[in-house]
């Protein structure tokens, strides 16, 4: 009889991480060939921009981190693309007085559209590892199986 009880708290425990299974994968990231830029796949299936704000619409501590990346990526790629093209329009005025005016202008545009471009990068990434933490530790079980030695009572405890 104990060895019947000792069984199925055993099966218990073991299939409690089993059903604890959801169908919600974690969000993986992998850095690209250079190593500076991280890219998101779920099982395989690359991510965009789009398909994380989707998945991030249902949780609200990732969607505070993704609000404000968006918000940094609007302001960055109207920058980025003022200042890229004004230091290249600058290489054809290279010959007149005003190549160095619009040059280094464009080129002080373009390094705060970085530094906007790299804080979204930045809370891109803090949303999708808020998302994977809390996603862990909602599936995971806390339960435990202990041996109690005492004096007065002597057996396993089976916390849940």
């Amino acid at each position: 009889m104990k060895y019947v009880t000792l069984v199925c708290l055993m099966i218990g425990l073991f299939c409690s991480t089993i059903t604890a299974q959801t169908d919600k994968n974690m969000i993986d990231v992998e850095l690209d060939f250079f190593g500076s830029r991280p890219q998101y796949s779920v099982s395989g299936k690359k991510l965009l921009y789009k398909d994380i704000k989707l998945i991030m619409e249902n949780y609200p501590e990732p969607k505070t981190h993704l609000e404000k990346a968006t918000k940094r990526r609007s302001v960055a790629i109207p920058l980025l693309a003022v200042g890229g093209s004004g230091m290249i329009s600058s290489f054809f005025l290279r010959t007149t007085d005003s190549f160095e005016p619009v040059f280094w202008s464009s080129f002080g545009v373009f390094i705060v559209g970085a530094n906007f471009y790299q804080g979204y990068l930045v809370n891109l990434q803090r949303s999708v590892n808020t998302y994977n933490q809390n996603l862990y530790n909602s599936t995971r079980v806390r339960s435990s199986l202990d041996l109690k030695i005492s004096p007065v009572q002597t057996g396993f405890i089976y916390s849940f």
